[in-house]
């Protein structure tokens, strides 16, 4: 019994310990234009070539592969629309200007496309620790997102490809509605 209790008092101040230190230091950029200024298709194009991406444009793009629709507002309420599907969370306190980190993305995309759990990624979702990391490995099991770090910042053309790549996943699950498409009138505009 004893030895029951040390164990846990070292696991625990282990966890107390990782804290702060876990956490990857914020990277600000400056978009080159504002994002809110183009259509959907117009977006992934401009992101495509960008070095980096925003937290903005990130969950803008994540919330129109999830909804299939354009989500107008500002960044709050699409975070906000974000943490109410439980695809980010609100002790991340995710900056709008601040670069969107592989972790961060994977987090979004594995709840939004229902990536199958692991065991690891289904225990770290009581405490929060290791769930980007975890949903990470997941989107890099499932060939959606390359090999990374969590806290490694994607490039624009990174993150177009695992949203591209989550588009196949919700293809394949069923999400959309098929629809046979014969003439570029059935396209809509």
């Amino acid at each position: 019994m004893q030895a029951m209790k040390t164990v846990i008092a070292v696991m625990g101040l282990a966890v107390l310990s990782v804290g702060p230190a876990g956490c990857a230091p914020r990277v600000a950029i400056t978009p080159k234009m504002d994002h809110n200024q183009l259509d959907s298709l117009a977006l992934l194009h401009y992101m495509a070539g960008q070095p980096a991406v925003t937290n903005d444009e990130a969950c803008r793009a994540v919330l129109v592969l999830v909804d299939g629709a354009e989500t107008p507002g500002t960044f709050d309420a699409r975070r906000q629309a974000l943490e109410t599907r439980g695809m980010v969370r609100g002790e991340w306190n995710l900056q709008a200007s601040d670069a969107v980190d592989r972790g961060t993305l994977a987090y979004m995309i594995f709840k939004g496309c229902g990536v199958r759990q692991g065991m690891n990624t289904w225990l770290s979702q009581g405490t929060g620790l290791g769930d980007r990391r975890y949903a990470l490995r997941r989107c890099i099991q499932e060939d959606i997102m390359p090999y990374g770090l969590p806290y490694q910042i994607p490039t624009g053309g990174e993150v177009v490809r695992a949203l591209s790549r989550a588009d196949d996943v919700l293809a394949k699950k069923g999400a959309y509605e098929d629809k046979v498409i014969s003439s570029p009138a059935d396209v809509g505009p």
